[in-house]
This record gives C-alpha cells, structure tokens and sequence, in this order.
C-alpha cells in the first residue's frame, strides 16, 4: 500500500512540473504589435484583387503556366500552392466571388487571410509577404469542408490503415510460419554430408616411378684424333684464302690427307641487304579561326505615343515582363497588351474594350505601382 502511494505522489509531481514549465514558456511569447489601419486595408485589398484576378479567372492550363513557371524560378512556396490548388479544382467547382479578407502583422511581415466562394464548397486562401523583400512566404489553399465529408474522409482513411495493418500481420505470420523449415534444411544437409563422407574411400598410395634408365656413355677420343684435329685447324687457319668462294659463302682451306677441307671462321663470308627506312610524313598543322564576337543587344527604346482617352493602369505592383502590343495596333476587348510579373507570377494586362493602341507608357523591365498608367486606347 505504501508503494502504491508513493507512486501517485511521483506521478503528480511529475504532472505539476510539466504544467509549470509549459506555463512558464508561453509567458515568454513576444507580443507583436497591431497593424495599421490604412496599410491593413490597401493590404487587404490587394490581397482580393491579386485572388481573383491572378488565380482563381485564370483557366487549368494559365495555372500550370504558372506553376511552370515558378518551378523554374525555383520558386517552392508558390509552386506547391498552385499545384495544390490545381488538384482541388475538382473538389471546388466554378468561382463564384471573394468575400473578404483579413490581414494581420507577424514576425516576418504580414499574412492575409482571403475568404471565397466556389460552386460546391468556400476556399480559404492564407497569403504570407515578408516585410523587408516583398516576396510570398507562405501560400496555402484550405478548401472548406462539412462534417459528413470529414467523417468520410475520416473513415475511409481508418479502412485504408486497418487494412494495412492487417496485411503486416499476415505477412509477418507467414514468415514466422516458415521457421520450421529451418530444422528440416539443416538435417537434409547434415545427412547429405554425411552419404559423401561415407562414399568418399581412401586412395591408394601411387606406384613409385620407375628411375631412368642409365645413359649410354659418350665415346671417348683418342689422343692421336684429339691431335689430328688441333693441327688440322691450325692448319686452315693458317692456309692461304686466296680462291674462288664457294656456293655456302666459306672460303676452302687446304685438303688434308685424308681427303677433308678444313675452312677458317675467319674466312665467311657475311652480307646483310640494307634496311629501308620508312619515310616521315610531314605534320600537318591546320588553323582555328578565332570566334566572331557577337555584340551585346542594344536595350529595347520605351515606346511612346500620343495619349488616348482609355487608360489601362496596373492592378497591382510589379515589374513589366513583356509589350505584346504596340502603337497602333487594333486590339479586341480582353486582348492580352502587357505582361505584368507581381508577386512572382506573370499576368495578363488586357484591354478593357475594343480600340487601337495610342500610346504605350512603359517598357519592359520597367517597375510600376498600382493604378499606374500603362497604355491608353483610342
């Protein structure tokens, strides 16, 4: 019983400690001050222009434009966010409208909460935009679901985990089943050695080789052959070689009395044919013609023209990537003029009805604000 209460005793003094240290951490949170009213608003207004106008009017194959797009500029923030929400397109339906939105200060700069309305369900979009760069930090689509759909959802996955789970355990039985074959392996092996080692009879000891039979002795010579010899090539040496040569290329010494020719080394005749020698064909060198040095591209003029009395001004901040149109062309209501990048994403400047170009008021490359003029019609 003793133990028993002592245990408790631990268990609780272990709980008080992890409520205190948990208590004591979020204490120490910084306190991240309120955002301005005026930069709260035109945050939030962006925010829904940006929403409807960059992504949610934009057609499957602009969206994976854009993704393309963001993959290349190694961009993983928006890369991730498009795709996501490019996967629940099915799940969301036509657009319908944005609501609201609700921006708020943070750590790193501002995040905007944006509240919209699609055919079958709400979307929920979280933009983040550091402060000090401008760029997105953070880009999450949530779509809003019901409680039958989560219980679906819910469901479906426990089917899919217990399903897996028992598959293991199946798996694993099988394998633990297959252990008794062990024992069985190891006898047939041990009963097989043992038939080879009873087959396997001793060798018999290899006959001894028989020893070589003795050489005949060479014969010896004489001492008088011995002599006979010595003064015969004494004497070849000393003979006159004056006399034709014969056909082997020896020069005959004098005969001797039994009726050999003794022929001097001296006296051989050698001859060795010249040895061509392969001619060294000459090195052949070839020229490299130095690269022609192509020049640097002149930048592109800004193009000007004479004021029109249709506007068409940035939605939004960014940078001019592209001039589609140029002064004077006829352009259709919704036909592409410029291409503005905001936000790392390209966009479409349209004209707003039909008309001719009057005047083109940037050039690529060129930074604009929001509502700044850049083109007007006629």
């Amino acid at each position: 019983m003793k133990q028993w209460f002592r245990k408790a005793a631990l268990s609780l003094a272990l709980v008080f400690s992890v409520i205190t240290l948990a208590a004591c951490g979020s204490t120490n949170k910084e306190t991240i001050e309120p955002l301005d009213p005026t930069i709260k608003g035109q945050l939030e207004q962006q925010a829904m222009q940006y929403a409807e106008n960059s992504i949610y009017t934009l057609s499957e194959e602009k969206i994976q434009d854009n993704i393309d797009y963001a993959y290349k500029m190694k961009d993983a923030i928006t890369y991730n966010g498009l795709t996501n929400y490019k996967n629940d397109l099915d799940r969301l339906g036509a657009f319908v409208s944005v609501d609201n939105a609700e921006a708020s200060k943070t750590e790193e700069g501002y995040q905007i909460v944006i509240n919209s309305t699609f055919e079958k369900r709400a979307l929920k979009l979280t933009l983040g935009i550091n402060e000090m760069t401008g760029a997105t930090n953070e880009m999450t689509f949530e779509p809003i679901y019901s409680t039958s759909e989560l219980m679906g959802d819910a469901a479906g996955n426990l089917i899919v985990g217990m399903g897996t789970v028992f598959a293991v355990l199946i798996f694993i039985a099988w394998i633990i089943s297959l252990f008794k074959y062990i024992s069985v392996f190891e006898k047939k092996m041990k009963e097989s050695k043992e038939r080879k080692d009873a087959q396997a009879a001793p060798k018999a000891a290899p006959a001894p080789a028989a020893a070589p039979a003795p050489k005949a002795a060479a014969p010896v010579a004489s001492d008088d052959t011995i002599q006979a010899v010595i003064a015969a090539a004494i004497a070849a040496y000393e003979a006159d070689t004056e006399g034709s040569v014969s056909a082997d290329g020896f020069v005959p010494g004098p005969a001797l009395n039994n009726g050999l020719y003794v022929r001097p080394l001296r006296n051989r005749c050698f001859s060795a044919a010249p040895k061509d020698t392969a001619a060294v064909s000459a090195p052949v060198v070839t020229s490299v013609a130095p690269a022609a040095v192509t020049p640097a591209a002149a930048p592109a003029p800004k193009a000007t023209g004479t004021q029109g009395s249709v506007k068409v001004e940035a939605p939004m901040p960014g940078k001019i990537l592209a001039v589609k149109k140029n002064v004077g062309d006829a352009v259709k209501s919704g036909e592409c003029i410029l291409v503005l990048e905001a936000m790392k994403m390209e966009n479409e400047i349209v004209a707003p009805q039909d008309g001719t170009v009057a005047s083109i008021n940037v050039s690529v490359g060129e930074a604009v604000e929001s509502g700044a003029t850049l083109a007007t019609l006629n």
